[in-house]
């Protein structure tokens, strides 16, 4: 059940916030609510994923606060292992044995892994939780509240990918206080917005790159114009589709009285790539940068430091996106652009200096 389709729009949706607002005055009703509309809409794709969603949230859980009871390390850095070991079975089991056995001159018969919906964004939630927790932030108490934070269907499948500490606190808040019917207008019109950007303007693009691509990946040749229609139509594509479903998912959870970070800060009028990254897909951008480049060093030990660490960062993002050695090459790529961005960036500053 996509946020598009007819049931979840004038079915599902309406009947959660229906339920929800009905016992917003009780914080564990609404959160019961909440809680489990999020696991019947994970359900419409696959029920027999559900309960191993809800265990390995529940073990996250678990973990954090024995943690909070002895203050052992090995807690927080076992979940970290255990959501890294979930994501590589689930994603990249088979890309790696393929990769191994080519190598080998083996043959490799795919395995019959089913990958889980939305597992890359919610298994990076619960690592930013046990990354967080090394760094000094307060474990989430209640199970409850947990399982909301990594199951809340708004931000479930596509992101954005949120922070314990940045929607937890909000589960306090009254969602029938002074900031109702704000947070029901923006809500409405973040989900509407999302909804044109993706029905009407995705979908639309991709009925033009589609076919193109389809007849480049059976061998026909495109011609000039058509390589240029395929391309930017699938830049314009890919944008409206992604930054559609952030803004509808920001947007519901308004009308849940929630606040999530945005996503995307119209990242086709940034000026530099860097600048470029720093407004497409930004919470992943930021999870990369706290999560992996600053402690990889950041820029704190030189040039050539630095651009390593760029390209090991933007290699592994390009892998999160996809198991395939292109997503690495893409990464590698965005690497290499980001490091020559830098550099130009110390050449032009040195060079100003040495103006008169």
């Amino acid at each position: 059940m996509l946020f598009t389709t007819q049931s979840f729009l004038l079915g599902f949706l309406p009947a959660t916030l229906l339920l929800f607002h009905l016992c917003a005055g009780r914080r564990v009703a609404r959160q019961l609510v909440l809680v489990g509309a999020s696991l019947l809409f994970y359900g419409f794709w696959n029920w027999r994923f559900v309960p191993a969603l809800v265990a390995l949230t529940l073990l996250n859980w678990g973990l954090g606060r024995a943690w909070a009871a002895s203050g052992r390390r090995i807690w927080p850095i076992g979940g970290i292992v255990i959501n890294l070991l979930t994501l590589g079975f689930f994603k990249y089991a088979n890309f790696f044995a393929d990769s191994v056995a080519h190598l080998a001159g083996w043959r490799h018969l795919a395995w019959a892994i089913t990958l889980p919906l939305g597992i890359s964004f919610f298994t990076f939630q619960k690592i930013a939780y046990h990354a967080d927790l090394l760094r000094g932030a307060r474990p989430v108490r209640s199970a409850l509240d947990f399982l909301e934070f990594v199951t809340f269907f708004p931000q479930l499948i596509a992101g954005p990918i949120v922070r314990h500490h940045e929607i937890v606190p909000q589960f306090d808040t009254d969602p029938h206080g002074p900031d109702l019917w704000e947070n029901l207008s923006r809500g409405a019109m973040l989900l509407l917005l999302g909804l044109a950007k993706k029905v009407g303007l995705a979908d639309t693009l991709a009925q033009t790159c589609n076919p193109l691509f389809d007849q480049a990946a059976h061998g026909a040749a495109l011609n000039l114009a058509q390589g240029w229609v395929a391309a930017l139509s699938y830049t314009l594509e890919i944008f409206f589709d992604f930054s559609g479903y952030s803004d509808m998912a920001i947007g519901m959870a308004l009308l849940f009285g929630l606040r999530l970070p945005f996503n995307f800060d119209v990242p086709y009028r940034a000026t530099s790539i860097r600048q470029f990254w720093q407004r497409w897909h930004m919470t992943l951008s930021r999870f990369l940068r706290d999560y992996l480049y600053i402690p990889l060093g950041g820029n704190r030990h030189g040039a050539v430091r630095q651009s390593a660490n760029l390209f090991a960062t933007m290699a592994l993002g390009g892998l999160w996106h996809g198991a395939g050695w292109t997503f690495v090459a893409w990464g590698v790529l965005h690497g290499l652009a980001l490091s020559v961005n830098h550099a130009w960036t110390r050449l032009a500053s040195r060079l100003a200096l040495r103006l008169p």
